[in-house]
């Protein structure tokens, strides 16, 4: 078996991880995860996280690392949009695509993180030690049979059973139980089912203490060998007659009870007269309240069993109901985090589960971001509604996913657009800076989706993206029927004026100057990541009571779009000082050699349209008299 040694180097650290399991795949660390532990994600991969959950330049699947069966290593580009760079051999892995090397080689990954991989071989192991054994070679020397044991085995002295395998075969019995999918009738079967057979009860039943009612939701009959769910609300089995004191009996004093027609009946009262034999062990939640129990009973006169129900037989039916109360906690906490997933990254999602208070409504500080997608009417008159909804998917999926790199919280879809936040429910400092992250990921996506459906895009599709920062009220923005998480508020109302704004000023993302601001506040501790914008505007959106100064971002700025900033920015300062001829001097020369930049054009017709009417003072502010 192949294994690699991994160096991992940031800055002036150096860590090793040994033997680390082929396939690896390499990636940023994810919230519950442990930096440079190898963990096994299953069907034979294995996964090393080799950077902090903080560094955000660092992708969470960045590449995979696979024994190319030729004594060599195979490096495999797993991420949509991002290379990689070969230190060795100065080359750049492309996404989606691979690369065979010998046995060593050195990796550069965004934010300086360096890796170095060696393939290293285990020798072939040596023969079994017969002074051990495993557990089945344990179990096939006391074997039952094809039987299951029942607990009266171990008690009976007279038995011919070996106690040792007896005690093997219940424990294996009640891991059944826990084994089961959490939640499904399967789990609820196997529990009473084992639980009739274990202690030789004639009735066994899961009754759940719900809305101060108890509700029987699965039930085992051992004379008709059967088990029966009660999933449909409209169907109610009654419980078990006389069982009514028993369980209320369990819900007061939270312990174990045992019914003996003999020592119970006087203390009981007289609605315990039909039951035989009866023991009920209740289950808690992780408050340490009951919410339900694992009942069973037994008749005195059955011929398979006239013992009482001892304190073994009642502890072995608490090891159950322990069993199946886990099962409904994991039930809860899956439906939980499944519905959480629909609007929140993984990490995010982690810490609601282990605060669920975050999701309480509250002011925060938030940024948020609308992404509308261009050309979108286009092709949905020429494609019609099903080649549109497919491709519409795709797109969002995309889009979706670059929300989800930087942690962020899906708010809604909303037609063509998106709406995406940061900073909230859970505490997120470099709010700002990671929306803007995402914007500059979700640009990154516009040529391979042009190209993945270049059979129905034109050049016209794109992305026009709005962000802002501010405070907003965020919560349960839904209702009591349909759950959506995300803000309210003016500085909602801003963003999504900005994204319009695009259009107008002919620019794929805009943001305002407290998301600048912002972003300013943070990039000193992460430096890697800088922003290019420039001033573009103050504008008063339509609606919005204050002026609004937007910036532009261009994250694919070059030394000539740095050049065309620095004169546009003159311009525009000395269009607000009414310093018309400096600025149509300034212009004259930007929008010859620029004639596509739409800013620099509108800002000239401005200007011309001031010269023209003779104005001496020029109001700065660009007021927007539509969204």
């Amino acid at each position: 078996m192949n294994f690699v040694d991994v160096i991992v180097k940031l800055g002036n650290e150096t860590n090793h991880v040994y033997k680390a399991n082929l396939p690896l795949e390499i990636g940023r660390m994810d919230h519950g995860e442990e930096l440079l532990r190898t963990q096994n994600v299953g069907n034979g991969n294995f996964r090393l996280a080799v950077a902090p959950i903080d560094m955000i330049g660092v992708s969470r699947r960045s590449l995979r690392i696979e024994d190319n069966g030729e004594g060599g290593l195979r490096l495999v580009n797993i991420h949509s949009t991002n290379s990689f760079q070969i230190s060795d051999e100065n080359l750049s892995v492309g996404p989606g695509q691979s690369f065979s090397v010998p046995g060593n080689v050195t990796v550069q990954l965004p934010q300086q993180l360096i890796l170095s991989f060696t393939l290293k071989s285990m020798k072939a192991p040596v023969e079994f030690d017969r002074t051990m054994r495993t557990l089945d070679a344990v179990e096939s020397s006391m074997t039952l049979g094809n039987q299951d044991a029942r607990l009266g085995q171990l008690k009976n002295e007279a038995s011919d059973k070996n106690p040792a395998a007896v005690a093997v075969s219940l424990v294996r019995q009640a891991l059944t139980v826990v084994q089961k999918a959490a939640g499904s009738n399967e789990f609820f079967e196997a529990a009473v089912r084992a639980v009739a057979n274990m202690i030789e009860l004639d009735r066994a039943y899961v009754i759940l203490f719900e809305k101060e009612h108890w509700t029987v939701r699965s039930m085992f009959s051992f004379e008709s060998d059967s088990s029966i769910n009660f999933t449909d609300s409209k169907t109610v089995e009654p419980l078990p007659s006389g069982s009514t004191r028993l369980l209320d009996n369990v819900l007061q004093t939270k312990k174990t009870v045992i019914y003996e027609p003999d020592s119970y009946l006087q203390t009981a009262g007289s609605s315990m007269i039909s039951l035989d034999r009866a023991v009920a062990a209740p289950m808690f939640d992780k408050r340490g309240d009951v919410i339900g129990v694992v009942y069973g009973d037994r008749r005195v006169v059955d011929e398979r069993s006239n013992e009482p129900i001892g304190e073994l037989e009642a502890a072995l039916l608490e090891v159950m109901a322990s069993a199946v109360a886990s099962g409904l906690a994991r039930q809860h906490e899956e439906s939980l985090r499944a519905s959480l997933t629909q609007f929140f990254s993984p990490a995010v999602t982690d810490r609601l589960e282990k605060n669920e208070n975050l999701l309480l409504g509250r002011d925060a500080e938030v940024t948020v971001l609308f992404c509308d997608i261009r050309g979108f009417s286009a092709v949905s008159k020429r494609v019609g509604p099903a080649r549109t909804i497919e491709w519409i998917n795709d797109v969002m999926t995309e889009l979706s996913q670059c929300v989800i790199e930087t942690d962020g919280v899906l708010v809604d879809y909303i037609g063509d657009e998106l709406m995406a936040m940061w900073g909230a429910p859970a505490q997120q400092p470099d709010h700002a800076l990671r929306a803007c992250r995402t914007a500059s990921l979700m640009l990154e996506q516009i040529e391979p989706l042009r190209q993945k459906w270049s059979d129905i895009t034109s050049d016209q599709f794109g992305f026009g993206i709005g962000i802002n920062t501010g405070v907003a009220q965020v919560g349960n923005t839904g209702s009591k029927v349909k759950f959506k998480y995300g803000p309210l508020g003016n500085t909602v109302n801003v963003a999504s004026r900005v994204q319009g704004m695009t259009k107008a000023f002919g620019v794929r993302v805009l943001l305002t100057s407290s998301t600048l601001s912002e972003v300013e506040k943070c990039q000193g501790a992460a430096s890697e990541i800088v922003l290019q914008t420039r001033h573009l505007a103050d504008v008063k959106p339509l609606g919005i009571n204050e002026v609004v100064t937007l910036f532009e971002l261009n994250p694919d700025a070059n030394p000539n779009w740095q050049q065309m900033r620095l004169s546009y920015e003159r311009a525009l300062d000395c269009y607000h000082k009414s310093d018309l001829a400096g600025a149509a001097k300034e212009l004259a020369s930007l929008v010859y050699k620029n004639a596509d930049d739409t800013p620099s054009v509108l800002l000239l017709g401005r200007v011309v349209d001031a010269l023209t009417h003779k104005k001496t003072i020029v109001d700065p502010v660009f007021v927007f008299e539509h969204k």
